[in-house]
């Protein structure tokens, strides 16, 4: 059994929840746009929060995507020391591709 992290084998071609194929140097939105973050969970997490709210959250620049020399992609946050493995791509949207 292969070790994920410790292997550094990472996605080939990791894309972001609209299938769009994410490269070095694109930036995402978190990894909100997974089934757990439904908007009953927003409803019970944060009543106060508006739909408005709860979209501008969702589609806020988190990430930058890097490429690790032992050959995969993964991604850190912009503003905050954050960090996403590429298997949690598929839960995030591509703001602006390089």
């Amino acid at each position: 059994m292969e070790i994920y992290f410790k292997g550094g084998k990472g996605i080939e071609k990791p894309v972001d929840f609209d299938g769009v194929e994410i490269k070095e140097g694109n930036i995402l939105t978190s990894d909100n746009f997974d089934d757990f973050f439904s908007f009953d969970f927003y409803k019970k997490n944060f009543p106060e929060w508006t739909e408005e709210d709860i979209f501008n959250r969702k589609h806020t620049p988190t990430y930058i995507v890097k490429w690790n020399e032992k050959g995969f992609y993964y991604a850190v946050g912009i503003n905050q020391e954050l960090y996403l493995h590429d298997f949690r791509f598929k839960h995030t949207k591509i703001v602006s591709q390089k």
